[in-house]
Parts: C-alpha cells; sequence; structure tokens
C-alpha cells in the first residue's frame, strides 16, 4: 500500500508547475473579482482539507492513519480558484491529524504572508 500511495503522490507532484500551478498577480486579480462579486473581496482562492481512503491499515504505525471516520487515511489540504482548478495541494498527513494541524504544518502555511502567495489585503476561504 505504501507503495501505491508514494506512486499517487509522484503522480500529483508531476503535475506542479504545468497542471497545478499557483496563480501570479494578474490571475490573483481576476479570481478576487470573482469572489468580490460574491461578497468576499479579496478572496483569492478556497482551502479545505479531504481524507483519502486507504484499502487497508497500514503495517507500520497503522493506529496514526485511523481518522475521526473509522477510516485509514491520509489527510490532504486542497486550494481551488473559483473555477475549482486546483492551484495548491499538501497532502501525506496522517489520518489521525486534524485539518487545521495539517495546514499548520503545510508549506503554504509557512508562505501565508509571502508576496509569493498574497498581495495585500487578499486571501484564502475555508471552513
Amino acid at each position: 500500500m505504501v507503495n501505491y500511495t508514494n506512486r499517487v503522490m509522484m503522480a500529483l507532484e508531476s503535475c506542479m508547475g504545468h497542471e497545478i500551478a499557483r496563480p501570479d498577480r494578474q490571475e490573483r486579480a481576476a479570481i478576487s473579482t470573482h469572489f468580490e462579486a460574491l461578497g468576499f473581496p479579496g478572496c483569492i482562492g478556497l482551502v479545505d482539507g479531504t481524507l483519502v481512503k486507504l484499502s487497508q491499515r497500514p503495517r507500520d504505525d497503522g493506529e496514526t492513519y485511523f481518522d475521526c471516520k473509522s477510516n485509514y487515511s491520509l489527510n490532504v489540504q486542497v486550494i481551488c480558484d473559483q473555477n475549482k482548478r486546483v492551484i495548491y495541494f499538501f497532502a501525506g498527513m496522517l489520518g489521525s491529524c486534524h485539518e487545521l494541524t495539517c495546514l499548520r504544518r503545510s508549506g503554504l502555511w509557512r508562505r501565508l504572508n509571502s508576496a509569493q502567495l498574497f498581495d495585500s489585503g487578499q486571501y484564502l476561504l475555508g471552513e
């Protein structure tokens, strides 16, 4: 199972740069315009976490993959734009990890206030 998980992660990583790309300043402005019309001025994306169910309990440290829905899983954080296009993801956290903890451990969290992701007044909307 670890082999399959690694293969999926490698496939996702191979999409970075051409399939999954962070929006540039111009694209962020267009996204923000869309969300402003919906009452969220400055919003440049939607962030949420999801659990990706594993087919069986991992052999090593299996209990750490056990999630709140009584499944073995990985926690994945995803940011989408107004067209549901994935613009960022962070995968691989254990299913037992709370969404907010996963977000705080992601590379995204470390760059939240950087010019790479946001211009002044821009933010992500999440639950």
